[in-house]
């Protein structure tokens, strides 16, 4: 069994009011979980309008197969529009 994090730093730079934030940081959670067999959730800032910090994970019997799919749902959180991603890390467990 082969456990993947994807952790993703980023700021939400139009946001005036937590609403706003949460508007574009579920969407992004709701493309996640639909689109990838990944588990996904807002870990820190959550009572900060700006910034985010988001823990993706994804177990599987192979870590290429897991680590293909936390990549594939970087490049969707990279292309969300709204956030702007200044860290990310990948780490096996």
């Amino acid at each position: 069994m082969h456990i993947g994090l994807l952790e993703v730093e980023g700021r939400v730079f139009a946001s005036t009011s937590l609403k706003d934030k949460r508007r574009v940081i579920q969407s992004v959670q709701v493309k996640i979980r639909n689109k990838f067999n990944l588990s996904v959730a807002e870990v820190e800032f959550q009572d900060d309008r700006q910034f985010t910090a988001l823990a993706v994970v994804g177990v599987g019997s192979h870590a290429k197969v897991v680590e293909q799919e936390l990549l594939q749902a970087l490049r969707l959180i990279e292309n969300a529009e709204g956030l702007e991603v200044t860290h990310t890390s990948i780490t096996f467990m």
